[in-house]
């Protein structure tokens, strides 16, 4: 009986340990998917848009959920709404593209392995040979001549910049005053008093116009060639985008004084040269399509100057004549509202295009003036409607009122003048991330941490008792963007000639070239590494790209 037990127990123990073996041997089937082969690959550069995204996998997919594939454009826009369709006895997962333009874009996909574990990732690939996103810096006057701004990076308001923009406030005064006042003068109701007030503040603002203008190119070639010879103000005349527009300005100014001689078609004629030069030399012509954000600046320019050119005039004749003042007044009214409809309208518009999205108000000095802009252009509505209201009664404007109105476009055009001449897009800056602790010391450099192709070095020490690390990996995923995985960088080791050692440590470095970090947006890097004992340590970081 006794020896029964014995055998029955034996029994018993082997099953048991033939079926803990069982289950602790690995096996194909409990391990999760790995991406085998994925076309497009990973930083393929094409020249024309692949047909589809297919990705394989090593073990077929769990065939109770869905996977996902998502493809982003350097925007970080969806490009594809198709079903993700299988293949290859449900190892592959396949997704038909558009056709796609030149660009940057990230395939990120999320997928479920047989063994129920979820898998996912990132990679980018390229179409043709797109070109940089606009920056900060294709917005820099500067950089387009050719010149470093170095000397005037630092955002101080030094004399020379106080005078520059109160040059440019003047001259952004002269331009809608002059540009509006022609404008009106295409009237052909005006009485005798609105066309006698209306002529002499021409051949006034013609005189401004040539002396801002002047003062204001001077002082801008002066600024855009600090540390030049003299001989460098004719190079940027005649060899630049910008010069050309200084140039094209300083013509108009010479005739301006000239503009109360002109016929109807010769002002309109001024006026439409005048406000093109300004839309093209204006941040409008950094953007594409060129055609749309120059039409909207233009348009933006337009409806400014025949808002202050009005109302210069009103002020004009109601100091010389109140009861001709209440009835231009009535006219007045009418196309103000008109214009500052256009004015928002186009203002909109054109932010919208500028700015990835409405938080980079909020990043820059430009966003800052921006928002001034729009406070005070709030406080002329109301003060408008309260000038309407008295001109329905048949009453005069008030005096409080319409002075009240005037501060508020000097205000505005003293804001534009600042406005125009600051960076609406936030300038990106090299990532310098070091850190250092007892078990690792790291440091990761991206440059020029924009989005696009980047420069990467990652450099990891470790104690010289753990030598050399068995593994290094970099991966970057976009903060707040569930629909993204991470991006595995390859990184390439190579002989590093910076001095740079720290005692009792072991130094190894790699990098990597390459489009990264493809779209704007919040960032996290995230550093791996595996020490000779099988330790892992993972250092993280945030940062942001414009």
């Amino acid at each position: 009986m006794r020896s029964g037990y014995t055998a029955s127990a034996r029994l018993l123990v082997l099953l048991l340990a033939a079926l803990l073996l069982l289950v602790l041997t690995p096996g194909e089937a409990s391990a999760h998917a790995v991406l085998e082969r994925a076309t497009p690959s990973q930083d393929e550069k094409l020249e024309a848009s692949p047909p589809v995204v297919e990705l394989r996998f090593n073990e077929r997919l769990d065939s109770t959920s869905t996977p996902k594939i998502v493809v982003l454009n350097s925007a970080s826009d969806k490009v594809a709404d198709g079903k993700v369709e299988r293949f290859d006895e449900g190892k592959g997962i396949r997704l038909t593209l558009p056709s796609l333009k030149e660009d940057h874009y990230t395939v990120s996909y999320s997928i479920i392995s047989a063994d129920g574990h979820p898998v996912s990732g990132a990679y980018v690939f390229t179409v043709g040979n797109p070109p940089p996103l606009t920056d900060s810096a294709s917005l820099d006057p500067h950089a387009q001549v050719g010149h470093d701004h170095s000397h005037g990076g630092s955002g101080e308001l030094t004399v020379a910049s106080f005078l520059l923009y109160a040059a440019r406030i003047a001259y952004y005064a002269g331009l809608l005053g002059l540009a509006g006042l022609l404008l009106w003068s295409v009237q052909r109701s005006a009485s005798p008093v609105v066309r006698d007030v209306r002529e002499a503040a021409i051949r006034f603002g013609g005189k401004f116009m040539l002396c801002a203008t002047l003062v204001y190119v001077v002082l801008s070639l002066n600024n855009l060639t600090q540390d030049e010879p003299f001989s460098e103000w004719g190079r940027v005349l005649t060899g630049t985008t910008v010069g050309k527009l200084y140039a094209a300005g300083l013509l108009l100014a010479l005739a301006a004084p000239l503009a109360a001689s002109l016929s109807k078609a010769g002002r309109l004629f001024w006026v439409a040269v005048a406000l093109f030069v300004e839309a093209w030399n204006g941040h409008a012509a950094a953007f594409d399509p060129l055609s749309y954000t120059i039409a909207l600046d233009y348009v933006h320019l337009a409806a400014a100057s025949l808002w202050t050119g009005g109302l210069i005039l009103l002020a004009l004749v109601w100091r010389k004549e109140r009861p001709e003042a209440g009835r231009f007044a009535l006219l007045f009214s009418k196309w103000a509202l008109l214009s500052f409809l256009a004015l928002w309208v186009t203002g909109v518009l054109s932010t919208l295009h500028m700015l990835p999205s409405w938080e980079y108000i909020l990043y820059t000095n430009w966003g800052l003036w921006l928002i001034a802009k729009v406070a005070l252009s709030l406080l002329v509505v109301f003060v408008a409607f309260f000038i309407r209201l008295r001109l329905r009664k048949g009453n005069l404007p008030q005096k409080g009122l319409l002075w009240s109105d005037i501060g508020l476009l000097s205000a505005i055009v003293f804001v534009v003048g600042i406005l125009t001449y600051q960076n609406p897009l936030p300038a990106n800056e090299a990532l310098h991330y070091h850190e250092m602790g007892e078990d690792m010391h790291v440091t990761l450099r991206i440059s020029p941490n924009a989005p696009g192709d980047n420069s990467i070095q990652l450099k990891v020490w470790l104690p010289e008792e753990q030598g050399a690390p068995k593994s290094v990996v970099l991966r970057l995923q976009p903060v707040d963007r569930d629909d993204v995985g991470f991006i595995d960088v390859p990184l390439a080791a190579y002989e590093d000639q910076e001095l740079d050692d720290f005692p009792g440590f072991v130094k190894a470095a790699y990098e990597a070239q390459g489009p990264y970090l493809p779209f704007a947006g919040k960032w996290q890097a995230q550093i791996r590494v595996v020490d000779s004992a099988d330790n892992e340590l993972v250092r993280e970081t945030t940062f942001r790209i414009y």
